[in-house]
C-alpha cells in the first residue's frame, strides 16, 4: 500500500526529514509542484502547479479569488492508487480539498492532516476556504499537530479531540549537532535564521545589531542551502528569533529553534505562539516577555 505525501511547492526537507526513516519500512511518495521549496531526499512524483506560473503581481490574490488558490496538483487523481493513504497539510489547501474529495468518494483508504496553524478560524475569509475546511473536519481521519496549541487551535474550529494527535517535529541528529571544538570569538556571534520579514521580528534584529554593534556580531541567515545550515549553527554562539504576532499569523513551532538547540546553541526569543512548547526557559533558552525588548 502506497503512502501519498501532499505537498505541491510546500514540500520541504525541514518538515519531511521527519518522514526519511519510514521510508523504509513503507512505499511514501512525495507529490509535489515542479519547483518545491527544497529538494526532498524520498521518490517524488512532480505534477503542474499554478504554483510554477512565473510571478506576477498580486498573483497569489488574484488565484485565491478565481481558483481558490495557488497549491492544486494538477492530475492529482490520476497518480493516486485507489485504497492508498494520503497524507496532506492544513485544512484549507486546495490540495488538501482535492485529497478530502478522494476520501468522500471511497478512492483512497483512510487521509491524515499535518495542521501547523495555532490561530483559530484564520484562512476564513473566502467562502470556498470555510466549505474546505468544514469538508476536512469530516473526511479526514486522523489529525496531526506538531504542538498542543494547534490542537487547541483545531478543537475550537470544531475538530473532534479523538481525530487529534500531538506529534513534535525533530531533525536529523546525524546532522545537526554540536560542534567538537568551538572557535573563540572576538564578540559573540548572535544568529537568527529566518525570512527578512516583519513577523520574524527583522526591525529587532536590525535595532539590537546597531545598538550592541560594539559588543556582539549579529547574523541573518535568509537563504542559505540547507545543506549548509548545519555549519553555519555551529558558527555560532547564541540563536536569537525575535518573532512577531499578527492578527493571522504566529510563530507555530520555528524548525530553526530545534535545529539551533540540536547544534548547542542557547536560544533568546519571544513568548509568543508554540515558542514555548519547542524552548523551556531558563533550561535550553531565555523566553522574553513579548514586546518588551530590555527584557
Amino acid at each position: 500500500m502506497t503512502t501519498y505525501l501532499l505537498r505541491a511547492s510546500h514540500a520541504n526537507a525541514f518538515e519531511l526529514q521527519n518522514y526519511y526513516s519510514l521510508a523504509k519500512k513503507l512505499d511514501l511518495c512525495v507529490i509535489t509542484s515542479h519547483h518545491p521549496l527544497t529538494p526532498v531526499s524520498l521518490l517524488t512524483v512532480p505534477l503542474w502547479s499554478p504554483t510554477d506560473l512565473p510571478r506576477f503581481p498580486l498573483r497569489k490574490q488574484i488565484l485565491n479569488r478565481t481558483i481558490g488558490g495557488e497549491q492544486w496538483l494538477i492530475g492529482l487523481k490520476s497518480v493516486i492508487k485507489p485504497g492508498s493513504i494520503v497524507h496532506t497539510a492544513e485544512t484549507y489547501t486546495p490540495y488538501t480539498h482535492q485529497a478530502v474529495l478522494l476520501r468522500q468518494r471511497g478512492i483512497i483508504k483512510k487521509l491524515i492532516c499535518t495542521c501547523w496553524e495555532t490561530i483559530p478560524h484564520t484562512n476564513e475569509k473566502l467562502a470556498s476556504f470555510r466549505s474546505w475546511k468544514k469538508q476536512a473536519y469530516r473526511y479526514v481521519d486522523l489529525f496531526h499537530t506538531p504542538t498542543l496549541r494547534a490542537k487547541q487551535a483545531l478543537i475550537q474550529e470544531g475538530v473532534d479531540p479523538g481525530k487529534i494527535v500531538v506529534i513534535p517535529y525533530g531533525i536529523d541528529l546525524t546532522r545537526f549537532h554540536p560542534a567538537k571544538t568551538k572557535s573563540k570569538h572576538v564578540k559573540p556571534i548572535i544568529l537568527m535564521v529566518a525570512r527578512p520579514v516583519t513577523e520574524k521580528g527583522i526591525k529587532i534584529f536590525r535595532q539590537l545589531a546597531h545598538e550592541l554593534v560594539s559588543i556582539a556580531d549579529f547574523r541573518l541567515v535568509s537563504s542559505a542551502s540547507y545543506q549548509d545550515m548545519p555549519a553555519i549553527y555551529r558558527q555560532a554562539d547564541i540563536f536569537f528569533l525575535p518573532s512577531q504576532t499578527t492578527p493571522t499569523w504566529e510563530e507555530q513551532y520555528g524548525m530553526s529553534l530545534v535545529e539551533a538547540m540540536a547544534s548547542g546553541l542557547p536560544i533568546v526569543s519571544f513568548d509568543v505562539g508554540g515558542v514555548k512548547e519547542a524552548v523551556l526557559d531558563k533550561e535550553n533558552g531565555y523566553i522574553a516577555k513579548y514586546g518588551n525588548h530590555e527584557d
